[in-house]
């Protein structure tokens, strides 16, 4: 795993963009979103299946915990001095995954370390969270997993 590195652009966020609120602000608006989304377990299914819940939150980071198929751990949600929010998996203890997220609309999208932040003319960011956190997607090519059929590596609600 590379250092902890986001990406190189400025994160974007919708109430930033719309109502001028200082960035710090909307990423904790974020962390507490995506916390908030766990806050009673929730069952997921897709390339991995299981159940994740909320361990705690506070103003700067939350910690989600899960139970999967694929082993079980934690997500850390923080607020990198960038004030892109850092979110890293580990599954048992191991540090697998880091991405970073923001907010530019109403899905959230997410990027690998050292990414450019960028996304093409009509495509779509490496990772996206839809606006009610029901279904989580990246492409599997730009965080290093891989080759499968599907270029996609991807989870839903189980109510989905």
């Amino acid at each position: 795993m590379i250092p902890s590195t986001p990406p190189t652009r400025a994160p974007y966020y919708i109430d930033n963009e719309s109502h001028g609120w200082p960035l710090e602000g909307c990423a904790r608006s974020l962390i507490s979103t995506l916390a908030s989304w766990v806050r009673e377990p929730y069952e997921f299914r897709g390339h991995a299946n299981g159940r994740i819940w909320r361990q705690r939150v506070d103003k700067t980071s939350a910690r989600l915990l899960f139970v999967s198929d694929q082993g079980d751990g934690h997500i850390d949600l923080s607020i990198d001095p960038s004030f892109w929010v850092r979110a890293e998996l580990f599954i048992v203890g191991e540090l697998k995954f880091r991405a970073w997220i923001d907010e530019p609309y109403e899905e959230k999208d997410f990027w690998p370390d050292g990414a450019d932040g960028l996304t093409p003319p009509n495509d779509d960011p490496p990772g996206r969270i839809s606006k009610r956190g029901r279904w989580l997607q990246l492409r599997r090519k730009d965080f290093g997993l891989p080759p499968a059929a599907s270029i996609f590596w991807d989870v839903a609600d189980i109510w989905s």
